[in-house]
């Protein structure tokens, strides 16, 4: 066996190794943790939620600008107003009665209630099915909310 074969070897076997790791570091319920921090429900209750979003500070989601390919609204969030939710670039606050009533998702969506350490309640996500979206808890009083955005090609 090569050298260059050997060291390829030890570096497949140190990501290996790596990656092994990381995955096992973020699963359960506790700092740290992306499982179980998004929780399906298994009712949709946006209408409940758009009926009390002064409750809550409302954000939506886009896809892009209105001129590109595919606009729209993907996600909305719903945070509890005293909590600290992170999230990644995208996100606009909902600020008005009319933006609330003009913005819509034009897909099937999934609810789900934002959990934070000790299963404490942040707030809740309404999204696209087709998307991905998890929650890691930073500290006692923070959580971190990625959502990654599917692009799909039909009208």
């Amino acid at each position: 066996m090569t050298k260059n074969n050997q060291l390829g070897l030890i570096a497949i076997a140190l990501a290996f190794a790596f990656g092994i790791t990381a995955c096992a570091s973020s699963t359960g319920g506790t700092k740290g943790s992306t499982r179980g921090n998004l929780k399906r429900l298994k009712v949709n209750n946006e209408s409940e939620l758009r009926r009390n979003w002064r409750d809550y500070t409302v954000f939506k989601r886009t896809r892009r600008s209105a001129g590109s390919f595919q606009p729209g609204t993907v996600a909305f969030l719903y945070k509890l107003k005293d909590k600290n939710i992170l999230m990644n670039n995208g996100w606009t606050e909902v600020t008005s009665e009319e933006m609330k009533t003009k913005t819509r998702i034009g897909a099937a969506v999934i609810s789900a209630e934002i959990l934070g350490y000790n299963g404490e309640l942040y707030g809740y996500l309404i999204y696209r099915a087709a998307d991905g979206a998890s929650v890691r808890i930073i500290d006692e009083n923070t959580v971190r909310l990625f959502y990654n955005y599917r692009r799909d090609y039909s009208p």
